[in-house]
């Protein structure tokens, strides 16, 4: 299993949603940050003076997956995304060690359900 973190800006939210959706997730954890990127490291090339800036809206996505939903769910954020402009966001990918459906007791991989087929 994986946990899957993403940052990326509010004005692709809906259309990382609906990517997302379309790749048939198991579940969606999304909540607002403050944050900054690279661009503000004076010494990073992307470097760019923002006055009042120091900290940016920023959307927070998490995800807990089956190991092998992970290349499309990656696919996804990328597509809807991707622009090749600074603040474009990032995606971690984590182990998650063990999971528990509090409903039924299930663990591991079995409480997240099975994984799609396409």
């Amino acid at each position: 299993m994986k946990y899957l973190l993403a940052i990326i800006p509010p004005d692709v939210l809906h259309r990382v949603k609906d990517a997302l959706v379309g790749k048939h997730i198991h579940g969606l954890t999304v909540s607002e940050a403050r944050g900054f990127g690279q661009e503000h490291d004076v010494a990073h090339p992307d470097y760019r003076e923002l006055p009042g800036a120091e900290l940016t809206k920023k959307m927070r996505l998490e995800i807990v997956c089956h190991d092998e939903e992970v290349d499309r769910i990656l696919e996804a954020f990328y597509s809807a995304a991707h622009t090749g402009h600074p603040g474009d966001g990032k995606v971690f990918v984590l182990p998650v060690l063990d999971a528990m459906r509090l409903k039924t007791g299930e663990r591991g991989p079995s409480a997240l359900g099975p994984p799609f087929q396409s």
